[in-house]
């Protein structure tokens, strides 16, 4: 059984795996997000809860997150396709070194979190620090488990392998949820900081039991010195640079935010978690799943399909965010209504998160662009300029979170991050235009037209709907104005032809012969 559902999978199958799940998943966060918007708000409690994850996070991203993300499996396709062998032991030295430099350091961490966070959160009551403290450490056991299980995600891409990979965000996710459940009346708030320590657990688990369907064999290893390791310390540095610039903006969210407005930390982080649905969904997958037939043709130096590659996935993201973009800024209350709304998640929280998912929706096909421009880079071994772009866009978004958002409000948090993923993408895009070869200009052009009109149609649409709402329940009518003008999109796009629709048709076809398969 276990080997029927663990299996290598063609880009095609694993486009649409990915996707299912990351669909499945960010409809399990949002419902994680409602169970917890529910029972505490957006108070000074959730703004601790949402606080406490910055340190972990700091760890993961500075010395693990960049090798991974960027480094290790550029390195570990190439030798995988010379010689197995050292591949296992570039992948036993990276599982080994990545655990135990992440469990010194969250064991350094654990210790004196007493002292950082009254120095990192000064601005906080003491009780808002006491809460940050105790979550902190309730959470640092985490980031050590998301070392190897995002060791372990690499390796299973490698081998073509993503059933875990898509799965394991799921049951994170489930964790969560279960944490605050069952746990809430006895811990409160703390209850969702142990869900995330049972959600790190799952999300290890499976790929731990993936892993095992694969060649790969774990023997503890260090050969830091080799050559490999070598090259992806020093691919995985500007990279580290990259993630750490962004955790150096949550927290300057989260101060700004504590000072400026109660649960104004927490309604950034529902709004984002929003907005990162379609980023997730249509960016962040397409882009995983080509990212290793990205690699081959870059080590191939195939460059008329390293293009290919690139045009189709820029295409197909673009089909799918335009209109969530628009979607978004249109329905951004009855979303958040929908999504978040009741508890004690009053009119208060739904107005303060509505204002920041408005502006936050402006980023959704810029941020989903910039994973597959920036993969583009990494599967040349390039992480220099995707870092020094990287640091730029996240320049200006500190810039406007700290000298505008304490006059203008905190929807300059969000207006922030659109104009640097504005930035962001054009200038990956650009640099990397010298990279391209054979490039259809005039096929890239037709689609994205197809998608506007589509889009805009559909938009119309929505918001000739609006009085429906005077008829009908609120809620349904906003859920039916949604359907509506998705329907509307997709046949638009049938009737104009647009060229991305058939990667939906592929999809499906993939599920139906899939679940046909199982059924017999």
């Amino acid at each position: 059984m276990r080997k029927k559902i663990f299996k290598p999978i063609a880009i095609g199958a694993a486009t649409a795996l990915i996707s299912l799940a990351s669909l499945l998943s960010y409809a399990i966060g949002l419902l994680r997000d409602k169970v917890i918007a529910s029972n505490f708000g957006t108070t000074s409690l959730t703004d601790a809860y949402n606080s406490s994850f910055l340190i972990p996070d700091i760890l993961f991203n500075l010395f693990i997150a960049g090798a991974l993300s960027a480094a290790f499996l550029p390195v570990f396709s190439s030798y995988l396709t010379k010689d197995e062998n050292e591949a296992r032991e570039i992948a036993n030295t990276m599982l080994t070194a990545a655990t135990l430099l992440i469990a010194v350091l969250a064991l350094v961490a654990f210790i004196f979190m007493g002292k950082i966070v009254p120095i990192a959160f000064e601005n906080a009551d003491p009780e808002m620090q006491a809460n940050i403290i105790s979550m902190t450490r309730l959470l640092l056991p985490s980031a050590i488990l998301f070392a190897i299980s995002n060791t372990l995600g690499n390796i299973l891409m490698s081998y073509k392998h993503f059933v875990a990979y898509a799965i394991s965000p799921i049951l994170y996710n489930l964790g969560i949820i279960l944490g605050v459940i069952f746990l809430n009346e006895q811990f409160g708030i703390h209850s969702a900081a142990i869900g995330v320590l049972v959600g790190a657990v799952l999300h290890c688990t499976i790929r731990i039991i993936d892993t095992t369907m694969t060649k790969f064999r774990y023997k503890p290893q260090l050969k830091v010195t080799s050559p490999a390791f070598r090259k992806i310390l020093k691919l995985m540095i500007p990279k580290s640079i990259s993630l750490i610039a962004w955790q150096i903006n949550l927290y300057i969210f989260a101060v700004v935010s504590i000072s400026l407005i109660e649960g104004g930390f927490t309604a950034f982080s529902f709004a984002r978690n929003i907005q990162s649905f379609a980023v997730s969904l249509f960016g962040i997958a397409f882009a995983t799943a080509v990212f290793p037939y990205l690699t081959n043709a870059a080590s191939t130096n195939n460059k008329v399909k390293y293009t290919e590659h690139i045009q189709k996935t820029i295409q197909r993201i673009l089909f799918f965010t335009i209109p969530a973009m628009l979607g978004i800024m249109i329905m951004a209350k009855p979303i958040v209504e929908i999504i978040l709304g009741g508890g004690e998640f009053d009119a208060n929280s739904v107005q303060l998160t509505t204002i920041i998912l408005f502006f936050f929706a402006i980023s959704v096909p810029f941020e989903s662009l910039v994973h597959i421009l920036a993969r583009g880079f990494y599967a040349l071994h390039n992480t220099i300029t995707p870092m020094i772009i990287n640091i730029t866009a996240m320049t200006l978004i500190a810039l406007c979170t700290i000298f505008i958002a304490p006059k203008y409000g905190v929807k300059w948090f969000s207006i922030g991050f659109s104009l640097g993923l504005i930035l962001q993408a054009t200038l990956l895009a650009t640099l990397l235009k010298k990279h391209l070869v054979e490039f259809k200009f005039k096929e890239f052009t037709i689609s994205i037209g197809k998608t506007i009109a589509a889009s805009l149609t559909m938009a119309a649409i929505v918001v000739i709907l609006s009085p429906i709402s005077d008829i009908i329940n609120p809620k349904l009518a906003s859920l039916a104005r949604i359907a509506i003008g998705g329907g509307a999109f997709f046949a638009v796009a049938a009737l104009i032809k647009s060229p991305e629709l058939s990667s939906v048709k592929y999809i499906l076809n993939r599920i139906f012969k899939k679940k046909i398969h199982e059924k017999t």
